[in-house]
């Protein structure tokens, strides 16, 4: 910084200020210790920023999977919080494997980072004790791993599974399918129970089908491609499972919506140019991700109190892969229709 310093005519304290943005500094000030910077190559080196300050500007992110895009997106909104306040985002993946989410945290927690935020791959988070005891602020979005009172953002996941059921139910099916990837996960759980509340009303019940999280298409459980290949309507709580649901249809021969009715999860850009489009719920995502990293920053801050939930509706898009029972395409919505569901808390 001293070398910076002398280049750029200005003080350390000038240079500290204008790579912190802990204080304004003249716009000439700024050009001239950019310019600085890019001359010598100049890196900040965060474990000595660290030391020196006792605060860390690294945050922490684990998510189960980076090839499913859902997660992707939330960090893409998360990322940019970081980038805006002044914060590096580092980003690991568990693979949905318990051990592997434990072992990533740990080595996670050796940058000492300000602040963790949280997808969990299970219906636990062991290293939980781990990040409390570091006594580093700690986020989760999309879903909580034990139901514990936590700084949490999610959807109403129960209103989303009910407004899926609903639907169906008034274009005329009673037998419906749920096709989940786990029966572990609580926001899974919680859009399972969402459509069984609907199906009651009604003396039925879903009949839930386990695909795995792994989400190709090619390794379904034979079990589950049997019974999927038998339902007559069927709602998949993923955005990997309604391709995987959709592949085992068309291994079957059974045509959607005219053997089969679909409604999917997370609207992906995929959807609506699919033959025929998809019925889906549509998550805020990008919300969920700019919430959950502004809540992390109050606590960086030094924001006190109890844990904050926030709890976001969702939209149900109508699309072609509904239809009555039997109709066929006939019977099919001919665009797009929004329905919002579940209530912002």
């Amino acid at each position: 910084m001293k070398d910076v310093a002398k280049r750029a005519g200005v003080s350390v304290a000038t240079v500290s200020n204008v790579l912190s943005g802990d204080k304004p500094v003249r716009a000439d000030s700024r050009e001239q210790v950019m310019a600085a910077v890019e001359a010598l190559n100049y890196r900040v080196n965060p474990a000595a920023s660290y030391l020196r300050s006792g605060r860390s500007k690294i945050v922490a992110a684990i998510v189960p999977a980076l090839d499913n895009p859902f997660f992707p997106t939330i960090l893409a909104a998360v990322e940019a919080g970081c980038q805006k306040d002044g914060y590096e985002l580092i980003v690991a993946s568990s693979g949905n494997q318990p051990q592997i989410e434990d072992a990533r945290i740990a080595a996670l927690l050796q940058w000492k980072p300000a602040g963790f935020i949280v997808i969990p791959c299970a219906g636990e988070l062991k290293a939980r004790k781990q990040i409390e005891a570091a006594r580093i602020p700690l986020v989760f979005a999309d879903r909580s791993p034990d139901g514990a009172p936590s700084d949490f953002v999610e959807i109403d996941n129960v209103a989303a599974g009910a407004a899926a059921a609903r639907h169906l139910v008034q274009l005329g099916h009673r037998s419906i399918t749920v096709c989940t990837p786990s029966l572990t996960v609580r926001n899974l759980q919680e859009r399972i129970a969402g459509v069984a509340q609907v199906l009651a009303e009604f003396g039925a019940q879903p009949l839930v089908v386990e695909t795995g999280l792994g989400g190709a298409p090619e390794l379904l459980p034979g079990s589950a491609e049997t019974q999927i290949a038998e339902a007559s309507a069927i709602i998949a709580l993923m955005n990997t499972t309604t391709l995987q649901v959709l592949a085992s249809l068309n291994r079957s021969g059974r045509s959607v919506p005219h053997d089969v009715s679909l409604v999917g999860f997370d609207d992906y850009s995929w959807m609506p140019v699919a033959r025929p489009s998809i019925t889906a719920v549509r998550q805020p995502v990008e919300q969920i991700g700019r919430l959950a990293w502004a809540q992390l920053l109050e606590r960086i801050n030094g924001a006190s109190g109890a844990p904050v939930h926030r709890q976001l509706p969702v939209e149900l898009v109508l699309r072609n892969s509904t239809a009555a029972p039997a109709a066929g395409m006939a019977q099919a919505f001919g665009g797009a229709e929004l329905l919002t569901v579940g209530k912002r808390r």
